[in-house]
């Protein structure tokens, strides 16, 4: 309890608390007190988790809370348990991950709160170039772009103005394929060397990390890769290109042998979502490979040639979300699913919302998520913001932004328990379609590409609100009963 105590303070105090923070990094790095610094930290998580809400969340959600930051600390506690990883990589999650963002982030953003009035985005999602090596079906990317790379000096202030403006250290890197990314001379890796202070999770389809890749990353440390699959090689061929499979083992090997700590990333859609949650395939690649955690982003159909036939049924989702939860809890597997994690999220991420994120695209376009292909009339990308000596705050300020945001807090944050929206389905361009588009209609927002305008068209003519309302007949009643409690409701 003294242990949990003194972490709490660091998180109500900063360092100026009497566990000072080069204390609670070293005590991270000595194995014989990470373990019970690591169950301090997750339950002091908890209790100011539970603190803060009160009444006023229900009880449900804060546990769901509490079970996905014991996933990730499980994760990471095996990490360096397993001995596999570098102690480049051991030094930089202690030091940024678990100190700077996870637990003494929480003072730094209160602290950001009291002087501006606002909680700050926690992070930006950056595609410094959308040339790849692969022309995967579906991609989100979309393959009707004239290349672009972002101006390295444009990355470069990119990620000093978020750690300026918002005290963020936490950056996803996203693309096309950000290993090919090269602009003065200048690539991913430099960026990684000049910004050690920060720590990156970075999308990638795998097959260029090479031997010699993974051990600058392994030296660098500050950096974790989430490589793409699909299931098995069967699968992941189909949609990737024959040979990938073999190509992304083998970098998986590489980062192992180096000693980065890396995850996957996955797209559930009809024909694979059953197979990416079944035991067969877990097992295969947290137990068999070692991957640390997971990503899962649900189909959305934008981006190249977007189709409703790859979104799961209404029905999958909800075995989805079971079995997701079920991992998370049992097995202490950290996988997220952005629709069906959003019980542990406090909803939708996008648009720069308190803790949550905004998009940055290769040829500086912003928009409010990485799914959410339209962009504000005003500021809009990212070039023209700072020619006009503008700000980022300037951009999570324009009317697209702040309108989501709205919505948002409409939707749950300032909402009473009984009143808030379903967190089951939590997503604005997906789940709340029809709410989208009017936002869209009413800032005159322009979509970025001719797959965003397709799906605009899905909505005109009626598929994604009837979407939208054979998944909430299946997602609103576990809401009620099992998190707002509505037992009488149960037969509806």
């Amino acid at each position: 309890m003294r242990l949990e105590n003194r972490v709490l303070n660091i998180m109500k105090k900063g360092s100026a608390s009497r566990f000072t923070i080069p204390l609670l990094n070293s005590a991270l790095k000595n194995p014989f007190t990470r373990k019970p610094l690591l169950n301090a930290i997750g339950k002091a998580m908890d209790r100011m988790s539970f603190d803060e809400a009160g009444p006023s969340r229900p009880r449900k959600l804060l546990e769901d809370r509490a079970y996905m930051s014991k996933a990730l600390l499980k994760s990471i506690e095996r990490a360096f348990e397993s001995k596999s990883i570098s102690p480049q990589s051991v030094n930089r999650i202690t030091d940024i991950f678990l100190s700077k963002i996870f637990v003494q982030g929480i003072y730094t953003r209160r602290l950001f709160y009291e002087k501006n009035g606002f909680r700050p985005p926690g992070f930006v999602t950056i595609s410094p170039t959308n040339i790849c090596n692969l022309k995967c079906k579906g991609c989100y990317a979309g393959d009707i772009y004239d290349k672009h790379t972002l101006d390295f000096d444009i990355f470069d202030k990119i990620i000093s103005d978020m750690k300026k403006e918002f005290a963020a250290h936490f950056f996803v890197i996203s693309g096309g394929e950000p290993f090919m990314y090269k602009n003065n001379g200048k690539t991913l890796i430099d960026i990684l060397e000049k910004h050690n202070d920060s720590y990156f999770l970075c999308y990638t389809n795998g097959t260029l990390i090479t031997k010699e890749k993974a051990k600058k990353l392994a030296a660098l440390g500050n950096f974790t890769p989430a490589i793409s699959v699909e299931g098995f090689e069967k699968e992941t061929d189909e949609r990737r290109g024959k040979g990938t499979f073999k190509k992304i083992l083998e970098a998986m090997s590489n980062l192992k042998e180096a000693g980065v700590l890396f995850g996957i990333s996955v797209t559930p859609c009809r024909h694979n979502a059953d197979l990416l949650l079944s035991d067969e395939f877990l097992n295969f690649f947290f137990k068999e490979i070692g991957v640390f955690y997971g990503w899962y982003f649900q189909y959305m159909p934008i981006g190249r040639n977007p189709s409703l036939e790859f979104i799961v049924t209404p029905e999958q989702r909800v075995k989805m979300y079971k079995t997701i939860w079920e991992k998370v809890k049992k097995d202490r597997l950290f996988i997220g699913d952005f629709w069906n994690s959003g019980t542990a999220s406090d909803g939708c991420m996008a648009a720069g919302r308190g803790g949550g994120y905004f998009y940055i695209m290769w040829d500086g376009t912003i928009t409010p998520c990485v799914f959410v292909p339209f962009k504000d009339k005003t500021y809009n990308n990212i070039y023209d913001v700072y020619a006009k000596g503008k700000t980022l705050t300037d951009v999570i300020k324009s009317p697209l932004f702040t309108s989501i945001r709205k919505w948002h807090s409409s939707y749950w944050l300032d909402q009473p328990k009984e009143k808030c929206g379903n967190l089951l389905a939590p997503c604005i361009i997906r789940d709340n379609c029809d709410v989208f588009y009017k936002i869209v209609k009413a800032v005159e927002a322009s979509h970025v590409d001719q797959g965003a305008k397709t799906y605009l068209s899905f909505i005109e003519q009626g598929y994604m609100p009837k979407y939208n309302e054979k998944y909430k007949e299946l997602a609103d009643p576990i809401w009620e009963q099992e998190y707002l409690q509505k037992k009488e409701q149960s037969n509806r």
